[in-house]
């Protein structure tokens, strides 16, 4: 695990509050952003403020979503995505981030072939 990330949980938010940058980085004007930790996207979501052990990445995720149009989070079954979960934790395996910026990984374009054969099937 990332050294600065105290728990899984606060894995889950981290790589949203990395899919949120790399929105930015790219200039989207409009972002849906997929979790599959319930209690991540209800935190992210919610106009309470916070007050768990990942009360400082919700709230950074909150504040970078104003540079949007449009910013949605929605919870998503792990099985459903599958990519994003694949991406996190080999990210997390290997003590380092996983951006897309230079090309997709290999591995990741396995696992996107198999959810494009997956939605195809189910359409």
């Amino acid at each position: 695990m990332h050294a600065h990330i105290s728990s899984i949980f606060a894995t889950e938010v981290v790589a949203c509050l990395q899919a949120i940058q790399q929105g930015l980085d790219l200039s989207l004007l409009v972002v849906e952003i997929e979790g599959d930790a319930r209690s991540v996207i209800r935190k992210l979501v919610s106009q309470v403020k916070d007050r768990s052990e990942i009360e400082i990445y919700i709230k950074d995720s909150k504040q970078l979503c104003s540079d949007f149009d449009s910013c949605l989070f929605h919870f998503t079954h792990r099985e459903a995505n599958k990519v994003a979960h694949i991406l996190t934790t080999k990210g997390i395996r290997r003590r380092e981030n996983t951006y897309l910026m230079r090309g997709v990984a290999l591995f990741t374009v396995e696992e996107i072939d198999k959810d494009q054969r997956g939605v195809e099937s189910m359409s």
